[in-house]
């Protein structure tokens, strides 16, 4: 008798349940009309491995994703489908998917993008900070991703369920993320939707950033019309030219002033809106909204956020050397000039280093601080008075 899965979690459940043991859920789930049936398998004859389907998990504009299970290692997967609303498909009874007639080119076109996006991101498994691609072929009359399964939350719920973190927790958390998109950007890779629903915190405390349906090479520049996230994408994916590293940067540094403030920032049509009325920006300072975080903290989000490409911090490397490099001290002596202010980590292509505490006094003894808190012109007259007197007092003995 083959065995049967909980539809919602995939472990492994009795003929006679109704409720799974491990999740909670009912058994009796039923998928929508448009979505692969709970149930269904699928084999990708060219890897020889078959994918047991689950409900959904989720869709959007490009696809749905679903939970799954390869059936030869058991091991949990979850899938995604290309699915595109803007061709307006519809799913026949042998789970076939097929685009309206007037969409069928861009809907093959579509599906090419998706495949190949596909190729290029299993070429990247070795990233620790993205979610890893498995598998993808072709079935049904469309295409799917396997992708390893992730058991966290979003950063978008975090956020929503626990409020703002402050600004010592989102740089432990979005460093390693940052060492992550350096890594995809050098080979290439724009993921073009980074967003606090696209990333999720993990078990481990780590950050693992989702769904690549909008991704494109830079190097050729194919892709699928991209979902545009209000507040998250920058004004350049309005109008889809000139798209680069600088883009994925914008939303990175949106995002994490969502954590740090627990506001969506406003729209980049609505920011150019203002401006050419004559208006400030409406994307305000941190700290102007009562947040406690230092202030080149503040201005290195806010580069990175800035509506003109050519007023936005370049690349995640350029950004890391403003956000996490802590200002050197004033008019360090010469001897200290050359010491490190940080613990650093290397990258390919770029140093990065671990953020210094607010109130460090790098390579200075308790004495020194001492000297540096309370030297002032009178102190130092008094110093030589004294010297001089003793001098005297030593001499007269003589």
């Amino acid at each position: 008798m083959a065995a049967l899965f909980c539809p919602s979690c995939m472990e492994e459940i009795k003929g006679t349940d109704k409720f799974c043991s491990r999740c909670g859920k009912s058994l009796s789930v039923r998928a929508e009309s448009h979505h692969m049936p709970i149930g269904a398998v699928l084999k990708n004859e060219g890897s020889g491995r078959s994918y047991l389907f689950g409900r959904a998990l989720g869709e959007g504009g490009f696809g749905i994703t679903y939970i799954g299970r390869e059936l030869s290692s058991g091991i949990k997967v979850a899938i995604k489908e290309y699915f595109p609303a803007m061709c307006n498909p519809s799913r026949l009874d042998n789970g076939e998917v097929r685009p309206i007639s007037q969409k069928v080119d861009v809907f093959n076109r579509g599906r090419d993008s998706f495949l190949s996006e596909a190729s290029m991101l299993r070429a990247l498994r070795d990233v620790s900070g993205i979610v890893h691609v498995m598998d993808f072929f072709r079935a049904k009359g469309t295409a799917y991703i396997v992708m390893e399964y992730l058991n966290g939350i979003t950063l978008k719920d975090v956020v929503s369920s626990s409020g703002p973190m402050e600004y010592g927790r989102v740089l432990e958390l979005f460093v390693p993320l940052m060492q992550s998109i350096a890594k995809i950007h050098e080979a290439g890779v724009i993921h073009r939707d980074i967003a606090p629903d696209n990333i999720m915190l993990m078990p481990n405390g780590t950050l693992k950033l989702l769904d690549f349906g909008c991704a494109r090479s830079v190097e050729d520049g194919r892709s699928m019309t991209v979902a545009l996230k209000p507040g998250f994408a920058p004004i350049e994916q309005y109008t889809r030219h000139d798209q680069n590293a600088s883009t994925d940067l914008h939303a990175l540094c949106a995002t994490m002033y969502y954590c740090l403030t627990g506001r969506v920032p406003l729209a980049a049509t609505e920011r150019s809106y203002a401006i050419l009325s004559g208006k400030p920006d409406p994307m305000v300072p941190i700290s102007s909204l009562g947040i406690d975080i230092p202030e080149y903290i503040d201005k290195a989000i806010m580069r990175g956020s800035a509506l003109q490409p050519n007023e936005r911090t370049r690349s995640v490397n350029e950004f890391y050397n403003e956000l996490c490099v802590r200002p050197a001290s004033p008019a360090p002596a010469p001897e200290q000039k050359a010491e490190s202010a940080s613990a650093t980590v290397a990258v390919p292509g770029q140093t990065f280093s671990a953020p210094v505490p607010p109130g460090t006094m790098i390579g200075r003894t308790p004495g020194n601080q001492f000297w540096e808190k309370y030297k002032t012109p009178a102190l130092i007259v008094l110093g030589i008075i004294a010297t001089a007197a003793l001098i005297v007092l030593i001499f007269s003995k003589f």
